[in-house]
């Protein structure tokens, strides 16, 4: 799997659009997709912003390793409110 294929499976995962990874962000959905068909590469910054909003690890998305690690949920048959509400859980409790 390559790190496009895990930005677009991790942001279908948690259920969001790429316009909506876009704004957390604070860069265009174009951005996003071009990360998703491996077009581009998230610089340094952003790839740390979005290991953060996956509850994963750099070294996953850049497939140094075959496990998420931290991203042991499936939010899979979740609402995006229960999601968002999980995040900011996890966040909470990470302070």
């Amino acid at each position: 799997m390559t790190t496009a294929e895990r930005l677009k499976d991790l942001r279908e995962r948690y259920q969001l659009s790429q316009h909506d990874v876009a704004k957390i962000l604070k860069v265009s959905p174009a951005l996003i997709s071009s990360y998703e068909r491996n077009e581009r590469m998230p610089s340094p910054a952003k790839l740390i912003s979005l290991a953060d909003l996956y509850h994963t690890t750099t070294d996953y998305l850049l497939c140094r390793n075959r496990t998420t690690e931290e991203l042991s949920l499936s939010v899979e048959g979740l609402s995006q409110k229960q999601i968002k509400l999980l995040r900011e859980l996890v966040d909470t409790m990470k302070k």
